[in-house]
């Protein structure tokens, strides 16, 4: 009997240390989540110049006039660059000059949270939940200004806006889509962030029942909807256009299996390139001619 009530009271102090863990950590994490993944912080905008036509331009949101960078060409697809979370519309500067030379016009956007730009009015990223509103108007304006067909671009986080625009939208003008390093399902990515981070005092990194209890109060304390954010499932009944993906095997930021994920989800519209030994947005870097003849191609497809 004694031995029973050894077992049994070692078992529920076990249950109650564990509850405690994940709850405190659960708490704490949050506020790294939110301070890491949601605070606004944006990289200054600076202007690139380079071997390229670019002007300076300006496009409607529901927030106000945004910032962008026109680059132009005679062609009447053009391609809209999505820049990821905490960058700026230089992310697309390797593809500026291969598609001006290709006849391609180019608008590279700033969008709500960037430098200079009006605040979401949450004071938080929204990872497509928001700034969808912001791609349809950069849309907009290359409609207005002589597109006849328009494939969006999107690095990282801005893949998120462009498949949240594109879930959303039913233009037969927006023919495709082009993402490098996607974040899909933010979950996802939040996870694989929390598997690389020590806990504190103790020598494990965070485990994911830690993970999926910090995005619980993170939930609770700024209003995030996780699943809205999951763009793989929602890609099943709601992806309509072709889209081109390259994706870094050595991703650290944002997991490949997102991306794998998507492919699966829907294989006949989903094509992905699976870049060996490349980081997050590495994919160019780890073989530029390949990476534009192949953005080239897709272009030719779906333009």
């Amino acid at each position: 009997m004694k031995l029973r009530t050894f077992i049994w009271g070692t078992f529920w102090t076990l249950v109650a240390l564990a509850l405690v863990f994940h709850v405190a950590g659960g708490w704490y994490f949050s506020g790294e989540l939110i301070e890491d993944g949601f605070e606004i912080d944006p990289d200054d905008l600076v202007v690139s110049t380079g071997d390229y036509e670019l002007e300076q331009v300006s496009y409607s949101s529901p927030l106000g006039e945004m910032g962008a960078w026109y680059l132009p060409a005679g062609g009447t697809t053009w391609v809209v660059h999505v820049h990821g979370k905490g960058a700026t519309p230089a992310e697309a500067e390797p593809l500026f000059t291969p598609l001006q030379d290709a006849g391609y016009p180019q608008l590279a956007i700033t969008y709500r949270n960037d430098d200079d730009q009006p605040e979401d009015r949450t004071g938080y990223y929204q990872y497509g939940a928001t700034e969808w509103e912001d791609v349809a108007g950069a849309v907009a304006y290359a409609l207005d200004n002589g597109a006849e067909h328009v494939v969006l671009n999107g690095y990282s986080t801005g893949g998120s806006h462009v498949m949240a625009f594109m879930f959303r939208q039913s233009l037969d003008s927006v023919t495709g889509a082009l993402l490098d390093s996607p974040n899909l399902d933010l979950s996802e990515t939040v996870d694989l962030a929390a598997s690389q981070r020590d806990l504190p005092l103790l020598p494990f990194n965070v485990p994911a029942s830690l993970s999926t209890v910090a995005q619980f109060f993170t939930s609770l304390r700024i209003g995030v909807n996780w699943k809205s954010l999951d763009y793989i499932q929602r890609s099943a009944t709601s992806l309509r256009q072709p889209v081109l993906i390259h994706h870094g095997t050595a991703d650290q930021t944002v997991p490949v299996s997102e991306s794998i994920e998507l492919a699966e989800t829907q294989p006949d519209l989903v094509r992905l390139i699976q870049v060996e030994g490349a980081d997050h947005v590495g994919s160019f870097d780890a073989d530029p001619g390949k990476y534009v003849d192949e953005v080239l191609a897709f272009l030719a497809e779906v333009g």
